[in-house]
């Protein structure tokens, strides 16, 4: 069976699935392996804050991405206080889904991991946010999110490991334009 059709089913309990055990318990109630659970657990999640994320205006919105999708062997990123400062060499993913967020609006920050995205968002204050990142950390930062109230959006690596990983960038972008039809129509943008 399909994650999309996992998710389904776990949201048409109607339940409280707002952890990763309550996602758990979901799945073998209905009778699913747990194998997927990191996939239908970020799925669920993104599902649940999509209405609140996507009333929110792009120029109030923060995109963070791991630093990890940087090329290794070519980046000439600096590193500031704020994360990677990416020098657009387009030697990795990272230039061009820097370059839509900022088309669109969105404030952009490369980050080694959690610790630095709480840092910059109590000091930056957005009003929703879109990670990029691996499994562990969207899974930490959903967690803090909720806690601050903050709606989001995840897509996790297609590679992970920490060095050179990659992301569907289609996805990533696909994400980015979410926004909520009235919002457009008031000219929140």
């Amino acid at each position: 069976m399909q994650i999309e059709d996992m998710v389904n089913r776990v949201l048409g309990l109607g339940l409280d699935v707002g952890t990763k055990d309550a996602v758990k318990s979901a799945l073998h109630f209905i009778g699913y392996d747990t194998k997927a659970l990191d996939s239908i657990y970020i799925e669920v999640r993104n599902r649940l804050n999509l209405k609140a994320f996507s009333k929110v205006p792009y120029h109030k919105r923060a995109l963070f991405m791991s630093h990890c999708m940087r090329s290794s062997e070519k980046c000439k990123a600096k590193v500031t206080d704020t994360g990677l400062q990416c020098e657009d060499c387009g030697a990795c993913q990272l230039t061009i889904m820097k370059k839509e967020a900022l088309a669109l609006g969105y404030k952009v920050y490369i980050v080694p991991g959690g610790s630095l995205v709480f840092k910059i968002i109590k000091g930056a204050r957005p009003e929703a946010c879109v990670g990029v990142a691996c499994m562990f950390e969207l899974e930490e930062a959903f967690e803090k999110l909720t806690m601050a109230n903050i709606p989001y959006q995840g897509i996790p690596l297609s590679k992970d490991g920490c060095v050179d990983t990659n992301v569907d960038v289609h996805k990533v972008i696909e994400v980015l334009r979410i926004i909520d039809k009235q919002s457009l129509d008031k000219n929140l943008v």
